[in-house]
């Protein structure tokens, strides 16, 4: 059994190895920035529907306090013309109303702060996403320079300047003084 599991284990790292290998780091980077900008954009929808859910409950409390507002004037009404049934009875719908439009008010700050704070989260996201898509241009141009560079030195002798070699000036002195030799 000892053997059996070396050779998995081998076969594992093989084949992890080649897997390391195959992967393209500039692949890579940008299926994570895809990545990163479909979140982005999950989330931004995400913000947008919880400040529409913000503004229809507003909608919804101002709906509540003009029909609070109409209601007291009608019991107002009412207590001046001395119908107290007609008062209790618009006192009792006056009562959920009031307490609804309350809770209402609470929903609303609370959706207030959660929108703040998640809107700042978004937003230094945002940011984090912008600043890798820097970074990320920055590689690109880099790989594509260094490939270029590569390139252009397999395909262009090294010194072009004609700065000759070590070698090259000993073989020419070797040369000159058995010319000079020869000619002396």
């Amino acid at each position: 059994m000892g053997i059996m599991t070396r050779f998995m284990r081998l076969c594992k790292a093989d084949i992890h190895g080649v897997m390391d290998h195959l992967e393209d780091k500039g692949l890579l980077l940008k299926q994570y920035l895809r990545d990163m900008e479909e979140e982005l954009g999950r989330k931004e929808a995400r913000l947008r529907k919880m400040v529409a859910s913000q503004e229809k409950a507003q909608q919804d409390y101002e709906r509540y306090t003009h029909e609070c507002e109409k209601l007291d004037q009608d019991i107002e009404a009412a207590i001046d013309k001395d119908k107290d049934n007609i008062a209790r009875m618009l006192i009792k719908k006056l009562k959920p109303l009031a307490h609804h439009r309350q809770e209402l008010g609470r929903h609303i700050q609370s959706l207030r702060q959660e929108i703040s704070q998640f809107r700042e989260s978004v937003e230094e996201q945002r940011l984090q996403y912008e600043q890798l898509q820097l970074r990320s241009k920055e590689y690109f141009h880099r790989v594509e320079r260094e490939q270029w560079e590569a390139t252009i030195s397999a395909t262009v002798p090294s010194r072009v300047s004609g700065e000759p070699s070590e070698e090259e000036v000993e073989l020419e002195l070797l040369k000159r003084k058995e010319t000079t030799k020869g000619g002396a």
